[in-house]
């Protein structure tokens, strides 16, 4: 009698290990994170961009390399996690949350540090040479409500870009005596609204980008990001040039320039000798194309 109920307490003792070993299944996935009294889990299942139509669905790990989620009710933020690659569970989002009506939020992004996420409708970057800038870089976001009832709640969600992008590229190679550039533009915003997915401020965004000697003799591109005030957009760019001493070498202006949000904008031409840049997208020199990237909607080709 006293070697069955050893056994039984053993077999007890067995199911509750097992029981406080047990990983939350998320879809056809199991998830990192423990159970740990969690009865809400939000999980990114896809990307909505230029791949929905042109490949298959991406993780968000290959695009953005942090993650901001946070949840709302009643227009104060009641939880949040920030999440960045590498981590456990990266781009699940598992926490314990009373029955009632929540607004969520999720924003990927590949700065060096996260935005606040306080009000959903004011998620600000900064000029990233700036003190704790964060950078301006492709960005997602998702922003929707949850129901959470007796049960709980499962969700995946499928996030979409809010970037558009100016690229540009050097037909011409870059000279010993350059060492940096910078990158001034206007008429975007560095500050997003993810209640409605567009820019929400008129941002003076700054980027410096060194070209060091190994870039010496080779032909340069850069990629700006910008939120647009709406779908379509105009930004005005001064690119400038400089020398080790911080002097300036060679400067153009881009004005003018129109965007669209999931689109690269993209200006070729030679960037390095004397000469006025057409700035005018609807007459440029040279080519006006319009392609398919694989991983954003459209390009919008010029040359200068």
């Amino acid at each position: 009698m006293k070697q069955s109920v050893k056994s039984i307490c053993g077999l007890l003792l067995a199911v509750v290990l097992l029981a406080a070993c047990e990983k939350m299944s998320v879809g056809d996935e199991e998830s990192s994170i423990p159970l740990s009294g969690a009865n809400v889990v939000i999980k990114v299942s896809d990307l909505e961009a230029g791949w929905a139509a042109t490949r298959a669905p991406v993780s968000i790990a290959e695009v953005c390399s942090r993650l901001c989620f946070a949840v709302y009710q009643d227009g104060s933020r009641v939880k949040y996690e920030n999440q960045k690659t590498g981590d456990a569970g990266f781009g699940t989002f598992a926490l314990k949350l009373a029955e009632g009506t929540y607004q969520l939020l999720a924003v990927g992004h590949s700065g060096a540090a996260n935005p606040a996420t306080t009000n959903p409708a004011k998620i600000q970057f900064s000029n990233p040479g700036g003190s704790n800038g964060t950078g301006f870089t492709d960005t997602f976001y998702y922003y929707g409500t949850i129901e959470v009832g007796s049960d709980g709640a499962r969700l995946d969600i499928s996030m979409k870009r809010a970037t558009a992008m100016f690229r540009l590229k050097t037909k011409d190679v870059k000279p010993a005596e350059v060492k940096k550039f910078q990158f001034y533009y206007e008429g975007g915003s560095g500050t997003l609204d993810a209640t409605t997915g567009y820019g929400c401020v008129n941002s003076k965004q700054s980027v410096f980008v060194e070209t060091g000697d190994d870039l010496t003799g080779h032909i340069l591109q850069f990629e700006m990001y910008t939120f647009p005030h709406q779908e379509t957009d105009e930004v005005s760019f001064t690119v400038k040039a400089f020398d080790a001493n911080e002097a300036i070498l060679y400067e153009k202006d881009f004005t003018n320039i129109k965007i669209k949000r999931d689109c690269i904008t993209q200006y070729s031409g030679e960037f390095f000798t004397d000469g006025d840049v057409k700035t005018d997208p609807e007459t440029p020199s040279g080519s006006n194309v319009i392609m398919v990237d694989p991983e954003w909607s459209e390009i919008f080709e010029y040359t200068f």
